[in-house]
């Protein structure tokens, strides 16, 4: 096992996974926004939280339903440490209205109903305000990183998954501009296809179906749509 020190956070690499403390920096995968780590549980540090109060039905829904769209998702998947019945494969972030943003592992919803953990108050408190995020720095940092053909194709991808967070036509706008990078959706496509999906669904982009897309794209919207 190896512990692994980067800036002022610290989380422990073994073969079976990452490990943070809640709300340390996150920092194991690059990301174009900072965010801090909640719900990377693991063998060493056990599960986190076990003191405080248990979340309630609400908190338990408002949760799942914030944790929908995964990203970073990875070529490996990782099992439970606690009971080796489940396994994940990449992360939700959550953006809250103080300007947080928080990374989770897909595990975080098995941890909480299976194992007991309870987040850190930070994320129940943004829990309880949490609704469709106002655009703000962090949406135009995520449309600048879309629509710059220099950035980090990943970083780029990343952009296009968490800008459907916002409803808000400059972040339709960017997407749109990002379907017709034939470089980026060769290999972001579906991720891109999947965020004008959820404009689509919003009314937002009623024509979107009729335009002649890469097929990446049309991938996205249609699994996205249930087509």
């Amino acid at each position: 096992m190896a512990g692994v020190l980067i800036g002022l956070s610290f989380y422990l690499l073994d073969d079976r996974g990452v490990e943070y403390f809640d709300l340390s920096p996150y920092d194991y995968l690059g990301f174009p926004l900072p965010m801090r780590a909640i719900g990377w549980l693991g063998h060493h540090h056990g599960v986190q939280g076990t003191g405080a109060a248990p979340m309630t039905g609400a908190e338990m829904e408002q949760l799942r339903a914030i944790s929908r769209r995964l990203g970073s998702v990875t070529l490996g998947w990782h099992d439970c440490d606690f009971c080796g019945a489940f396994e994940g494969n990449g992360e939700y972030r959550y953006y809250l209205p103080d300007g947080q943003i928080y990374a989770a592992p897909m595990m975080i919803m098995h941890y909480v109903e299976e194992h007991g953990y309870r987040p850190p108050g930070e994320l129940r408190d943004g829990l309880r305000a949490a609704g469709q995020p106002q655009w703000d720095w962090r949406a135009e940092r995520l449309r600048a990183v879309l629509l710059d053909q220099s950035e980090d194709p990943d970083f780029r991808c990343q952009a296009a998954v968490d800008l459907a967070n916002w409803n808000d036509p400059r972040g339709l706008d960017a997407l749109w501009h990002a379907a017709h990078d034939e470089e980026l959706a060769d290999v972001a496509g579906d991720e891109i296809g999947r965020s004008l999906a959820a404009f689509v669904a919003r009314g937002l982009a009623s024509n979107l179906l009729a335009e002649d897309l890469h097929v990446m794209v049309r991938y996205g919207i249609d699994e996205a749509s249930g087509r």
